[in-house]
């Protein structure tokens, strides 16, 4: 019999949930709204919720659950530490910090193991053990969405640091006269490039603009801003424009820093972004060492959006054979 992890990707917009097996195939694919605001046990039961429906879709009331499923295994948005679940001031998660759903999904689950990870540590885990990237040794990946986050695959293993908080990509420093991201580090990779940051960079914008009629639109969404920079819209091309400068300011220091065999990104705002890639690698190559001058080794996961919740799958494969 095949057993799937029940795997749970954390964002600060979404709770996404899913069947997966060892092969990556996933299945039952649903999600919730994160709701941050209304606290992380609120979180917990509805998404213990979520898990249970799928379990009721999948296993006859009279089968043991452990025939079936082998753990669940839980993506999130950081910075966390892995042994305990319990978040050290997440931008993208306000009133988490020092808290943990662990112990509420461990106490609703039992006997199930409970694992949790950062969610771009996972996705680097899922390249490295799917897809075109497996059993690459030196990978890094990065997600770039409602915020910033970097995974660290480093001689085959993942690199979490000592409270499981490396790969904090998200926070390097790309514009000294940038704009500050949610805690508070000015200039940073996350502030000045994510999907919040763009709206904030199109809000600073506006303010200053003496014929704010010129515009031409009003929604300051991500998408709103990437559609009408396609658009041909002034405005809204000189707000990609920096945000593109932003991304690969921080992309060729990470690849300074790490020589990765291959640096991954993935994420809505580098999904959005993608038919401006060309310009991306042209940037890396002019601002990294030389050595990237006529190679960068940058590309988009093949994995698609569930690259974290296939990345949750493969924690708990790993550990419980």
């Amino acid at each position: 019999m095949n057993k799937f992890v029940i795997s749970v990707d954390i964002g600060g917009t979404n709770i996404r949930t899913g069947l997966v097996d060892i092969e990556g195939s996933g299945s039952n694919i649903s999600s919730i709204s994160t709701l941050p605001e209304k606290g992380i046990e609120n979180a917990a039961e509805r998404l213990s919720e979520l898990i249970q429906e799928t379990i009721n879709n999948m296993i006859p009331k009279s089968e043991e659950i452990t025939n079936y499923i082998t753990g669940i295994g839980i993506s999130s948005a950081g910075p966390i530490n892995p042994l305990d679940g319990k978040y050290n001031f997440p931008p993208n998660l306000p009133t988490w910090h020092n808290k943990s759903l662990i112990p509420i999904i461990k106490k609703n689950f039992h006997p199930l193991p409970v694992m949790i990870g950062h969610d771009a540590t996972l996705a680097a885990l899922a390249e490295t053990s799917l897809g075109e990237n497996k059993n690459i040794k030196n990978l890094i990946y990065i997600t770039i969405s409602t915020g910033v986050g970097g995974g660290i695959i480093a001689d085959g293993k993942m690199i979490t640091g000592t409270t499981g908080q490396a790969g904090e990509m998200g926070h390097i420093l790309v514009r000294s006269d940038g704009i500050k991201c949610n805690v508070g580090c000015k200039g940073c990779f996350e502030g000045n490039a994510s999907g919040p940051a763009i709206t904030k960079l199109a809000e600073k914008k506006y303010k200053n603009l003496s014929d704010k009629n010129s515009v031409g639109f009003s929604n300051f969404s991500p998408e709103n801003i990437i559609l009408n920079a396609k658009q041909g819209n002034a405005f809204a091309e000189e707000i990609v424009n920096d945000v593109i400068e932003n991304i690969s300011q921080g992309l060729s220091s990470i690849l300074n820093i790490f020589e990765p065999e291959i640096l991954v990104i993935g994420g809505s705002v580098a999904w959005g972004l993608e038919h401006r890639f060309n310009e991306i690698i042209k940037t890396v190559s002019h601002t990294a060492l030389p050595r990237y001058r006529k190679n960068v080794p940058i590309k988009y996961t093949t994995l698609g959006e569930e690259v974290s919740i296939l990345g949750a799958a493969q924690l708990i494969f790993k550990n419980t054979k």
